[in-house]
């Protein structure tokens, strides 16, 4: 792995885990790539949080200009984020006084786990309503309130609100291989009625989450579904990362690895893991879901920079899952052209 690639996950680390990184020397013009590479996978005020940890080393030389630039695009960042973070606790409780019982999903579920939250990438804010009624009578009210609503995906409807992008999920997560998606709401039907809720504080309202054993499954399933049509995405390896160190703890394992095995996304599993202890910092007492296996840091590292996705790569690592999700894609192509 070159310099570059060196110093861009070790200010990572350094952002998101506080974890001590020993910076490399390196010239302006490389300082420049480590930031583009930063602004293109949507991690630069993650990676301002490593410099700020790392300020005190002697090999810490990035001009003013480059740090005014940084600062400038993380002062962005948290502007933004506080206007959508107001706006879906608002928009939460809007749904909690109709009496729907929202449930909010990973990645916001996620994001309160960070040091520096409003530092996460603002992503689409996804809500599960447990129950068909109340998710009927939510839907209505996002067509009477919302705009741009979208309900073409089988248990999901988007659309508009205020500023956010707003997802309606009556299934918590879907797989396509309907044999696999069977055992998966099997799976989360049963935990739903077993394992309980938590709840996170955002904008000083308190939100109702799903438990963190089944959240861990939800993010790496997450992971999967969009390794296999886009390719690797860096932030959920994150936030898969900052539920291991910051809930790993209040995660059954043995429960996990149960499911990870019905579902037959072990090899899947494995990788993300491999990504985790090679590129991320992890050691594999951390990851106990993935099983002992070899692969190039390199090879992972190129998986997630690479900006024209090769999904095609993850086939026979999840050989069903990624059938199914062709022919779905197909599909809907296919529905489209006939529209």
């Amino acid at each position: 792995m070159n310099i570059i690639r060196r110093n861009f996950f070790r200010l990572l680390r350094a952002g998101v885990f506080e974890q001590h990184e020993d910076i490399e020397p390196m010239s302006a013009w490389k300082w420049r790539q480590v930031l583009e590479s930063a602004r293109t996978l949507d991690v630069a005020p993650l990676l301002l949080d490593g410099i700020g940890q790392c300020s005190d080393q002697f090999f810490m030389h990035i001009t003013d200009e480059l740090q005014e630039e940084w600062q400038t695009i993380s002062r962005q960042a948290e502007q933004q984020f506080q206007q959508k973070s107001s706006e879906v606790a608002e928009l939460l409780e809007k749904l909690g006084m109709l009496q729907l019982r929202p449930i909010l999903l990973e990645p916001w579920s996620t994001i309160g786990l960070y040091s520096h939250p409003s530092h996460h990438k603002v992503c689409t804010v996804s809500i599960f309503f447990p129950f068909t009624t109340q998710g009927q009578k939510a839907d209505d009210w996002a067509r009477a309130n919302g705009t741009k609503a979208d309900s073409t995906v089988k248990h999901l409807l988007r659309y508009q609100w205020q500023s956010l992008n707003v997802e309606h999920h009556h299934r918590m997560i879907s797989l396509n291989n309907k044999l696999n998606n069977t055992a998966l709401q099997h799976i989360i039907e049963r935990e739903w009625l077993e394992g309980g809720t938590s709840h996170i504080i955002l904008n000083d309202r308190r939100i109702e989450t799903v438990a963190p054993t089944l959240t861990m499954l939800v993010c790496l399933l997450n992971i999967i579904k969009t390794a296999l049509n886009d390719g690797l995405q860096l932030w959920q390896i994150l936030d898969l990362g900052i539920l291991l160190r910051q809930q790993g703890d209040r995660v059954d394992f043995v429960k996990l690895q149960n499911w990870i095995e019905r579902l037959h996304i072990g090899r899947m599993t494995q990788y993300i893991g491999l990504v985790l202890t090679l590129l991320v910092g992890f050691s594999v007492e951390e990851t106990p879901f993935m099983e002992a296996g070899t692969a190039s840091a390199d090879s992972l590292a190129d998986e997630l920079f690479n900006s024209t996705p090769r999904p095609g790569k993850f086939i026979r690592l999840y050989p069903g899952e990624s059938i199914a999700s062709v022919m779905a894609s197909i599909t809907h192509s296919l529905g489209n052209v006939e529209e």
